[in-house]
């Protein structure tokens, strides 16, 4: 985690750096957990001493500098949540209720 502080609104932003598996990769005496690049499985391994290995949760032989040490996010879950999308929708349900009685309070206003 990589945490930076921006001078002007000194706010403070933490970002998770991805980092792939490379030559300096060790595994230690617990084991190393990776993610695969195709459909982001962890798979536990002791040892980098290979070149590919098959992926439990696709059965793909994937080369090991692709698997990555961090889960990815993908652009469509990105920083959002299901609960904040269900208030937004909420809030949104309300602003258009809010704008159609106040549209059929001026339609009635000009009628009078």
């Amino acid at each position: 985690m990589v945490t930076r502080i921006n001078k002007r609104s000194k706010t403070i932003r933490q970002k998770h750096i991805m980092k792939n598996v490379n030559k300096h990769t060790r595994a230690g005496k617990n084991g190393k957990t990776i993610y695969c690049p195709e459909c982001n499985t962890p798979n536990k391994v002791y040892h980098f001493n290979w070149s590919a290995i098959t992926c439990e949760g696709c059965t793909q032989m994937i080369g090991k500098y692709f698997f990555s040490l961090h889960p990815r996010q993908y652009r469509s879950n990105q920083g959002r949540s299901p609960i904040r999308t269900e208030q937004n929708y909420k809030a949104i349900g309300v602003l258009l209720v809010i704008a159609w009685t106040a549209g059929i309070i001026l339609l009635t206003m000009k009628l009078l």
